[in-house]
C-alpha cells in the first residue's frame, strides 16, 4: 500500500452523518479495490478535524457537540451554531478500502480527563503486533491563555499577547487503541508547546522512533513555533535547537539522505522568517543530530508567512512546469472555497466539493 494519498469528506444528514473516505494511487487515480471508496455512518454531527491511517484502517476521532438548529437557520454559520459538550470524544476506526475489514468501523470512547480530544493534530499511527492501533499526535487543551482576537489579516499576531490571546496550549502525546478490548489509553510524552510534528516518511502507517516538531521557547507556556525538537519515544529523550529571538522556524520537513535508509539518517528542512527584516530562509538541519542547529541556512529572497505547511518530495515526479503548479494552485484554492460550503452535496466527490470535470482540469496529465 505504498504511495497512496487519502482524503475523506462528510455529508451531514437528520440526526447523522457519513464518512466518505477516498483513495487513490500515485497518479490520483481511485484504487481498483471497492472502487476507491468506504462509506460509513456517523451519530450525530461529525466534525472531524483531522485523520490518521495503519496498513488497513484509518483513524477518526469525533468530539460531542451540542448544536443549536435554530441558530443556524438564521445565520448559515456553523461556527456560531455549535459547542464543544464536556464528554468523551468518541474514536472511530474504519476498514481502508482494500482491506479484509474495508468498510467496517469500530467505535470507541476515548476517556475523558477534563479536555475533550477535539482536534488532534495526528502524527503517525501504526497497527502492533498484537492488533493495537498505536497513535502520536498533539493535544490541545482547549482554551485561550488570555481573551480572544478576532483580527484574522496577515500578521494576525504581533506581540505575545496577542499570538496568547488566539492560541491555546498545545502538549505530544501518545494513544494506544485495543478494538478487541474496546479500551483506549493516553500518556503525555511532553508538555512543551509543540506544532506540526511529523516522521520519516518512510515510517508513515508503520512503527516509528523518532518525531520531529516545531517547539515554543517558552516550555509549557504559549509561545509561537519557533525551535525544531527531536522526541526519540524509545528512550523518552528530546532535543530541540532554537534560534534568535527574532527568528521563526515553521513546519520540519524530513529528506531523506540518498544512500542511507535508517529512521534518522537524513535531514530535517524547514523556512526561518526573521521578524527583523522580515525575509525567510530555508534551514538544514541533520536529523540525528539538532541541538547541533543548522548545517546549511540559505535564503529564499521572499517572506514566507509563518506557520506555512510543506513537505518534502524525493523524487522528479515534484519538478512541475509553472502551469502544473498554476492548476494545482487552483485546484487548493476551489477546495478551500468548497470546503466553506458544509451543507452543499455534490453528487460525485460530494465531501471534497469536486466534480469529475475539476479532477479533469486539473489533474489531466494523470487522468
Amino acid at each position: 500500500k505504498n504511495n497512496r494519498i487519502l482524503f475523506y469528506g462528510v455529508d451531514e444528514e437528520s440526526g447523522s452523518s457519513q464518512l466518505n473516505l477516498y483513495e487513490f494511487n500515485s497518479k490520483f487515480q481511485a484504487i481498483k479495490d471497492n472502487d476507491g471508496v468506504v462509506q460509513v455512518k456517523l451519530p450525530g454531527l461529525a466534525l472531524i478535524y483531522d485523520f490518521a491511517i495503519t496498513d488497513n484502517y484509518a483513524v477518526f476521532v469525533q468530539p460531542m457537540l451540542k448544536v443549536n438548529g435554530m441558530q443556524y437557520m438564521l445565520s448559515k454559520e456553523p461556527g456560531k451554531s455549535v459547542s464543544l459538550e464536556g464528554e468523551p470524544s468518541l474514536l472511530h476506526i474504519v476498514g481502508r478500502a482494500g482491506s479484509k475489514n474495508a468498510g467496517a468501523i469500530k467505535t470507541v470512547e476515548i476517556p475523558y480527563d477534563g479536555t475533550p480530544d477535539a482536534n488532534l493534530q495526528f502524527i503517525n499511527a501504526y497497527e502492533d503486533e498484537d492488533g493495537t492501533i498505536i497513535f502520536d499526535a498533539i493535544r490541545s487543551d482547549g482554551t485561550k491563555s488570555t481573551g480572544s482576537s478576532t483580527n484574522t489579516q496577515w500578521p494576525w499576531a504581533s506581540t505575545m499577547s496577542d499570538f496568547q490571546s488566539m492560541s491555546s496550549r498545545k502538549s505530544l502525546w501518545r494513544y494506544k487503541v485495543h478494538p478487541q478490548k474496546g479500551s483506549i489509553s493516553k500518556d503525555c510524552i511532553s508538555k512543551d508547546q509543540t506544532y506540526f510534528g511529523v516522521v520519516n516518511s518512510n515510517n508513515s502507517a508503520q512503527k516509528h522512533r523518532y518525531i520531529y516538531a516545531a517547539m515554543g521557547a517558552m516550555g509549557e507556556d504559549v509561545a509561537p513555533p519557533q525551535g525544531i525538537a527531536r522526541f526519540d519515544l524509545d528512550s523518552n529523550t528530546q532535543e530541540s535547537w532554537f534560534p534568535e529571538a527574532h527568528e521563526f522556524c515553521g513546519e520540519p520537513m524530513y529528506a531523506q539522505r540518498r544512500g542511507d535508509d535508517s529512521e534518522d539518517g537524513g535531514y530535517i528542512l524547514s523556512t526561518l522568517f526573521n521578524g527583523k527584516d522580515e525575509s525567510s530562509e530555508l534551514v538544514v538541519l541533520k536529523a540525528n543530530d539538532i541541538k547541533s542547529g543548522p548545517i546549511a541556512r540559505v535564503p529564499i529572497g521572499i517572506a514566507v508567512p509563518h506557520g506555512n505547511h510543506g513537505c518534502f518530495a524525493s523524487t522528479d515526479d515534484a519538478n512541475w512546469t509553472y502551469e502544473q503548479i498554476e492548476r494545482r494552485a487552483k485546484l487548493s484554492d476551489k477546495m478551500e472555497t468548497r470546503g466553506s460550503m458544509w451543507n452543499e452535496v455534490k453528487s460525485d466527490f460530494s465531501g471534497l466539493g469536486l466534480r469529475f470535470d475539476d479532477m479533469e482540469e486539473y489533474f489531466g496529465e494523470f487522468m
